[in-house]
């Protein structure tokens, strides 16, 4: 080999040479990334922490599990034990969101699940949480939002929630929904029923009634229909019992279809998929004429609420004791 080509293979060497370094500098500096955009969260490693999934109030994967984690120990008091089905936007909510009924994912932070079965007799996965842990694996799947079924799954036949969603059509102000509420509430307490109530998140209000569990899915969502149609009867001009978009103008529509097998209703405290980050805020009945707006708490808000001696305002619904009767029934005629 002639001086020329030794000097040239000496240097194409030394070239390959830079190129490997170039190349495990460039994968260190990957991984460098990488770490720096995860995170531990009760244990669950969040990937893609620093993505906005709320971008238009700069709130990351990262804040939301923690919210997740904050919020855990009141709302798994509510939610342990029952089917979780989810709404999930993989790269926040400005982008694709759906909802998960089942559980399918594989691969990543494990989540707990249990087979329930369908109408079709098949066993499907459901995702569950009884730990903080639980409620973050969920949230580094893409999950925004928790749904939950009004029964548990040692007994899924019977329902131990009765639950109605004031849902305002257009031109109904947020006044009249909360009006609306507390005659509902009224309604419920002369069939010497006690109920709760929170803010959805979104435009409405969920107002529940704790119940022993005796009655199956069609006699509870019988009765929810009932009250239903009861304020509807006794104010057309307010109320309607039907979905029909067609008829809700200026009405609010009392959705009473979250009582049957697999319906869901947004849990307690769960963070919403809709702009400035709002929570589906469990309240006292006596705290509803000071709120402003349905959206008015969001997840900034709820983490102060968090750092300071607060107090389950749905402590009671845990334990109280009344159930749905035939006399009842019939005082809704």
């Amino acid at each position: 080999m002639s001086a020329v080509k030794k000097s040239a293979a000496k240097k194409g060497v030394a070239k390959k040479g830079a190129a490997k370094k170039g190349v495990a500098r460039n994968s260190a500096s990957k991984s460098t990334a990488v770490a720096k955009d995860s995170a531990n969260v009760a244990g669950v490693v969040v990937t893609h922490a620093n993505r906005e999934v709320y971008p238009d109030v700069h709130i990351t994967k990262r804040a939301l599990a923690e919210y997740f984690e904050l919020v855990a120990p009141l709302m798994i008091t509510h939610i342990k034990d029952r089917p979780i089905s989810c709404v999930r936007c993989p790269e926040g909510r400005a982008k694709e969101c759906f909802f998960q009924k089942h559980w399918p994912p594989k691969g990543g932070a494990a989540v707990t699940t249990r087979p329930v079965t369908e109408g079709s007799g098949e066993p499907l996965p459901y995702a569950f949480a009884a730990t903080p842990r639980d409620l973050v694996a969920l949230v580094q799947h893409g999950v925004m939002e928790a749904h939950i079924w009004g029964s548990r799954y040692d007994d899924l036949d019977k329902p131990d929630r009765l639950v109605l969603d004031l849902d305002p059509g257009p031109g109904v102000t947020w006044l009249t929904v909360k009006k609306a509420a507390l005659e509902t509430r009224d309604l419920l307490h002369d069939l010497d029923l006690e109920s709760w109530m929170k803010l959805t998140g979104g435009k409405g209000i969920h107002i529940v009634v704790p119940i022993e569990r005796r009655a199956e899915w069609d006699v509870v969502n019988a009765f929810a229909k009932a009250i239903a149609q009861k304020l509807t009867n006794d104010s057309p001009n307010l109320y309607v019992a039907k979905a029909s978009k067609a008829i809700r103008d200026k009405k609010i529509y009392v959705d009473w279809q979250r009582n049957s097998r697999g319906a869901t209703w947004v849990a307690p405290w769960s963070a919403r998929s809709r702009e400035r980050a709002p929570v589906s805020m469990p309240l006292p009945w006596d705290a509803l004429s000071d709120v402003k707006k349905p959206d008015m708490y969001t997840i900034p808000i709820v983490t102060k609420l968090m750092t300071k001696s607060y107090a389950d305002p749905w402590k009671e619904i845990l334990t109280y004791k009344q159930r749905l009767t035939a006399e009842m029934a019939e005082k809704l005629g």
